[in-house]
């Protein structure tokens, strides 16, 4: 989420760079844009490895008697859903952008501008109350239980979860490296 709040504020700046520059050409906005998706990138990769850790730890936790019991698997859907929701207002703001640039819209950057400053506006807003939500939530002690159980739920929901966030990371990866293509090359 920090990665996705720091990206929309850099977008934001390439957003007003070239509002003063007037005359940015499709290069100089693809590469102002590309630039911007390095912290979601470390962001999310940063994410990946913290999300292999907790796999392991709760494979451990499956197979040993503990006398607490792991999170349960909403704990961790609900956690972990929220947290995608910058991204996917930051992809969202970065598509209009990219679409509201390409030689085949009829309409302008004009036409979505409201649109992609919304998104952006919304990505740290969002960030920030779910970065907010999910600390007060993981200070908030779990009944204990006598004996845990074995529950295998929150291991499925972790897994599920760090293949969307690869996927994530592969998506942006790409559209970063396709970006960067764009700005050298100045063309779709």
């Amino acid at each position: 989420m920090l990665g996705a709040w720091l990206s929309s504020l850099l977008i934001v700046r390439a957003f007003q760079g070239m509002r003063y520059a007037e005359t940015a050409g499709i290069g100089a906005v693809t590469a102002g844009i590309a630039e911007a998706n390095l912290p979601i990138l470390i962001g999310l990769y940063s994410a990946i490895f913290v999300g292999v850790i907790a796999i392991v730890v709760i494979v451990v936790r499956c197979f040993m008697s503990t006398t607490t019991a792991s999170p349960s698997g909403w704990f961790f859907l609900v956690g972990g859903g929220l947290g995608f929701i910058p991204l996917v207002l930051l992809w969202k703001a970065e598509s209009l952008l990219i679409q509201a640039i390409s030689p085949g819209f009829r309409g302008g950057i004009v036409e979505v501008a409201s649109t992609i400053q919304l998104c952006l506006t919304l990505t740290p807003i969002t960030a920030a109350a779910i970065a907010l939500i999910l600390l007060v939530v993981s200070l908030v002690p779990l009944p204990s239980v006598l004996k845990a159980k074995r529950n295998y739920a929150p291991l499925a929901v972790l897994v599920l979860m760090e293949m969307l966030l690869i996927g994530m990371a592969v998506a942006f990866q790409v559209r970063t490296s396709w970006l960067q293509q764009v700005g050298i090359t100045e063309r779709f």
